[in-house]
């Protein structure tokens, strides 16, 4: 049997910092402005108005006060609420495995290790970029 040993440890946290009144500020404005612009529909009963969230229904149904974000401006853009990430090619290193790379940096680093000296990297990702080539495989590949 093979001993399996975790001698070090990264985070890779995104720069920008949006608490819940922040976010429930810019989510407020999208409704209002869709439920403006959806005035008739609503009226008529063919399409149901959203409702406006709060900072503190936020933290009861999920626990969350704060959330990391790479880009804070796309997010918090009543006209967007979703972030401006750039594509990225196929060939070039996707965002998710970036940041990997950076926390496994990181642990390489913590255990005096070389990438060289990591036998497997197996990554856990909800969201991927795309689904091919595995993120696991892009980023084994960007440490070396």
């Amino acid at each position: 049997m093979h001993k399996v040993v975790i001698s070090g440890t990264g985070l890779f946290t995104p720069p920008h910092a949006v608490g819940n009144a922040e976010l429930v500020e810019a989510f407020n404005a999208f409704v209002r402005r869709r439920n403006e612009a959806h005035a008739a529909q609503i009226a008529a009963g063919t399409m149901e108005p959203l409702a406006e969230s709060s900072a503190e229904f936020i933290e009861k149904a999920s626990g969350i006060k704060q959330r990391f974000l790479m880009d804070k401006d796309g997010v918090l853009d009543p006209e967007r609420m979703t972030p401006n990430l750039p594509e990225r090619g196929n060939d070039e290193l996707s965002l998710q495995a970036e940041m990997a790379v950076a926390a496994a940096s990181q642990a390489l680093e913590a255990a005096g290790r070389a990438a060289a000296d990591i036998d497997m990297v197996i990554v856990a990702c909800s969201n991927m970029q795309r689904p091919y080539p595995a993120m696991a495989i892009e980023v084994q590949q960007a440490l070396g």
